[in-house]
């Protein structure tokens, strides 16, 4: 039987990379779903705004307190909504912002040293090229092989310091995903916190009241011709 064959281990710069791929990638997601959900609560900010705007009309035309006190009561959940998402923006996708641009500067110097390699590879080819040739261009080939390891020492240089980088930023990655998600979770516990301290009398008075002037109404409309009849 054939054995298989065992797969050399990785480097430590193939699995610093593997780890800062991952933290990009994850960076990605973490920032599509926190835009998703300020996009859904800015939605519910107008929606509740136009409730709001229909509420207040209603109320002026039945002169109704309740329905005033609901319009005031919306427009205030809608005001703290917005001051949390204000909170969201500055705080968790502010910071998001600040490691992307972190992640395209290191994208740059990924691409620079693999720049760097290439010119290596070519000036390599290049004085091998003189070497071969009979008599050699020693002229031709001296500088090639000066060129060849100022390469060498300035891909070197790159690749040094961006492995550094690559250390600092993975071992980083919890001491800026804590205070993010962190930010992001105080935010609603705030804004929770404000909407029951603010609002929680007025909610416990209008369900009280709601339920005890809406049960009269519901039982004549039971009475009316278009309401369905159980079958006898």
């Amino acid at each position: 039987m054939f054995r298989r064959s065992k797969k050399p281990p990785k480097t430590e710069e193939e699995l610093l990379l593997a780890e800062y791929r991952a933290l990009e990638k994850r960076t990605g997601s973490l920032s599509s779903s926190v835009k998703s959900w300020r996009e859904s609560q800015l939605a519910l900010c107008k929606g509740q705004s136009k409730l709001s705007e229909l509420l207040k009309d209603v109320a002026e035309i039945q002169d109704s307190g309740l329905g005033a006190d609901l319009t005031d009561s919306i427009n205030t959940i809608t005001t703290l909504r917005h001051d949390m998402l204000d909170d969201v923006q500055l705080t968790t996708q502010g910071s998001i912002l600040k490691l992307h641009t972190l992640f395209s500067n290191m994208n740059s110097v990924l691409k620079k040293r693999g720049d760097a390699k290439s010119e290596c590879d070519k000036l390599k080819k290049k004085a091998d090229r003189y070497n071969d040739m009979y008599p050699v261009p020693v002229d031709k080939y001296l500088h090639a092989q000066q060129l060849h390891t100022k390469a060498i020492e300035h891909h070197q240089e790159l690749n040094n310091n961006l492995l550094n980088d690559l250390r600092c930023i993975n071992k980083g990655k919890y001491d800026f995903f804590d205070p993010c998600l962190e930010s992001l979770l105080l935010s609603q516990l705030h804004y929770y916190a404000r909407v029951t301290d603010k609002l929680g009398p007025v909610i416990d008075s209008a369900q009280h009241e709601e339920t005890l002037s809406a049960q009269p109404h519901f039982e004549k409309l039971q009475g009316l011709s278009i309401v369905t009849k159980p079958a006898k």
